[in-house]
């Protein structure tokens, strides 16, 4: 979801960048290529947020535990985290669906318009002089094209023949067709984003205006090819992944004919698209150090004494070799608290007591802690994942005393042997009862 959501918001900063830029431009295949482009940097820049977790010694959160719920009066309790969250996993999972369905929509449209032009294409055609080959049809289909294939219907080759296969043939040699396959592909994917529409759309004009380019490079007379665009506009088109003859506005193929050629230094324009492609950096970036701050689980050694200044004291410090073997997240048996999840609760919340300074200047927060449950079962490299905060180092601290002073567990298991667990347990310290 954070990948396409941020993909989302960098493909629309930079098409709006292009339709205010470069759009109106006639630099046909340099705005293609820009195109393109947006849709492979709309597509690897919020690969730098999952890049850079996967990069790191840390994994998401894993095994957790009910939330230790600590007051200010001596009380204690448990708050089950799934519980707390069921409202919002439902939610993501009514997004999950819908996307999922959208999705499955688009990519069966996008099948059913390949597997019909494919069918149409491999009736009986001729081989022209470039190597296309041109099917005629007796329906009255706007011409079209698909891959190396040309399709026309019986009247449209009577009266025009000529200017509509020149026309088809520039989508032909410029390979559009594999420019649509990727356009609508991204769309499927981000169906949901007006601007992959947008993108889409753009992208279907530039190769009409190329295509048109080319019709009037070859010496066909310009007027007659646009009524011929006219005529066309009043035809059905056959399949929306085809280069079809009548694609875009007529108006705007018209305009862009009789258009005066863009000065070559405009090409300069596109490096307005650079702030762009920054602020979507920053936003990737963002979403990056969010997702640190709440999942980045320390995997160095760290005794409570490591981890603030302030903690003296440390009950038994071990000099033995530190075991650096691979740590889990998932394995297929966990470790457990001797009897189970319910003497851990109550050990924890028999043991942890709430800071006096805190209860009188009224301090409260929740705090994570991370540690491993070693091959042995013994507590090993005890960390603060998320603190409360600066006025609340004391209750990191009683919450890391706890947590380190916990009995041996037994260990985890992966295909039968033991490995390194980690586990994490929230404690949220509260003054009163909610």
């Amino acid at each position: 979801m954070i990948y396409l959501i941020v993909s989302a918001v960098s493909l629309a900063l930079m098409v709006a960048v292009y339709r205010l830029t470069l759009s109106r431009t006639t630099f046909h295949g340099f705005n293609r290529f820009v195109l393109l482009a947006t849709l492979a940097l709309a597509a690897v820049i919020p690969l730098m947020h999952f890049q850079s977790i996967s990069s790191r010694a840390s994994a998401p959160i894993s095994y957790m535990l009910g939330e230790i719920m600590v007051y200010a009066d001596g009380t204690s309790g448990v708050k089950n985290v799934q519980a707390t969250e069921s409202g919002s996993v439902s939610i993501l999972s009514v997004i999950t669906v819908v996307y999922l369905a959208g999705l499955i929509f688009c990519l069966l449209r996008i099948a059913i318009g390949i597997l019909s032009s494919e069918i149409i294409c491999h009736r009986r055609s001729r081989t022209l002089a470039d190597g296309t080959r041109l099917v005629i049809t007796e329906r009255n289909y706007a011409p079209f094209s698909w891959r190396n294939c040309i399709v026309i219907s019986r009247k449209d080759y009577e009266s025009n023949g000529a200017m509509i296969i020149a026309h088809e043939q520039a989508h032909v040699h410029h390979h559009h067709s594999f420019d649509l396959i990727l356009a609508q592909l991204f769309c499927a994917v981000q169906w949901f984003n007006p601007a992959a529409w947008i993108l889409r759309r753009s992208l279907l004009e530039v190769h009409e205006f190329e295509a048109d380019a080319s019709v009037l490079e070859n010496g066909f007379d310009g007027h007659r090819y646009q009524i011929c665009l006219v005529r066309a506009a009043l035809q059905g088109s056959f399949a929306t992944t085809t280069n079809n003859f009548s694609n875009c506005s007529t108006k705007k193929r018209i305009v862009m004919m009789n258009r005066h050629s863009t000065n070559p230094w405009a090409r300069l324009r596109v490096l307005l698209m650079l702030p762009a492609v920054a602020l979507s950096v920053i936003v990737a970036s963002a979403c990056k150090q969010d997702t640190n701050s709440e999942m980045n689980l320390k995997t160095q050694d760290a005794s409570p004494s490591s981890v603030y200044w302030d903690i003296e004291e440390c009950e038994e410090c071990e000099t033995e070799e530190a075991d650096t073997s691979q740590v889990f997240m998932i394995v297929e048996e966990g470790p457990e608290y001797p009897g189970g999840s319910a003497a851990l609760l109550e050990y924890l919340r028999s043991n942890i007591q709430y800071p006096e300074r805190c209860k009188e200047n009224k301090i409260q927060g929740r705090v994570l802690i991370t540690f491993v449950v070693n091959k042995d079962g013994s507590i090993v490299e005890p960390a603060v994942v998320k603190s409360a905060g600066p006025e609340g180092v004391e209750l990191d601290v009683e919450a890391l005393r706890v947590v380190s002073s916990m009995p041996a567990w037994t260990p985890g298991k992966q295909k039968g042997e033991a490995v390194r667990v980690r586990f994490t347990v929230p404690v949220n310290f509260r003054l009163s009862e909610d």
